[in-house]
């Protein structure tokens, strides 16, 4: 007696199936662009050449938009509030973001505020933080206390941030 497979016609369709799967539908290669008809091809016309005096007279450097690197650093004035800063940043100035767990971590160490003597008062933090530095702190106090929020922002402003990036970040925190 020979053994025999019980369904020999099943597997004999499931594995043309298979084959034919594989040699379909697959997608055309891409198209090589050296031999692309020139008919599809757009080329730009030419830019007309300055007059000879006006390419004497007129740098390259002014024509050229402004790169990220010509961007200016922005300027920050001491005591200045968060909202003053952002203002100061300079418009195409990339953004770069840090998250918050990041920028409020040297925040968190309770050691930065004890030699300001805190003790029960409460305060809000809202810093303004560009390449590690804060450049900007907005403080409130609960109940009111001036000598604590000056010794506070002392201490902010000793502060540096690992992510020193040319970006305005901001952060806010309360204790």
């Amino acid at each position: 007696m020979t053994r025999g497979h019980r369904y020999p016609h099943f597997v004999s369709i499931f594995g043309l199936a298979l084959v034919l799967a594989a040699c379909g539908g697959s997608t055309p290669p891409a198209e090589d662009p050296s031999t692309a008809s020139p008919a599809t091809e757009t080329t730009p016309p030419p830019a007309p050449a300055p007059k000879s005096d006006e390419a004497a007279t007129k740098p390259e450097a002014e024509s050229a938009p402004p790169k990220k690197e010509d961007v200016p650093e922005p300027t920050f004035t001491p005591d200045m509030s968060v909202e003053d800063a952002i203002k100061a940043i300079p418009q195409g100035t990339e953004r770069v973001n840090v998250d918050q767990e990041t920028m409020s971590k040297p925040l968190q160490e309770e050691s930065l505020y004890e030699p300001c003597k805190p003790g029960s008062t409460h305060f809000k933090l809202r810093i303004a933080v560009w390449r590690g530095k804060a450049v900007a702190i907005d403080l409130s106090t609960t109940p009111k206390n001036p000598k604590l929020s000056e010794c506070l922002k002392g201490r902010i402003r000793e502060l540096t941030w690992p992510a020193k990036v040319p970006s305005l970040n901001t952060v806010e925190y309360s204790m």
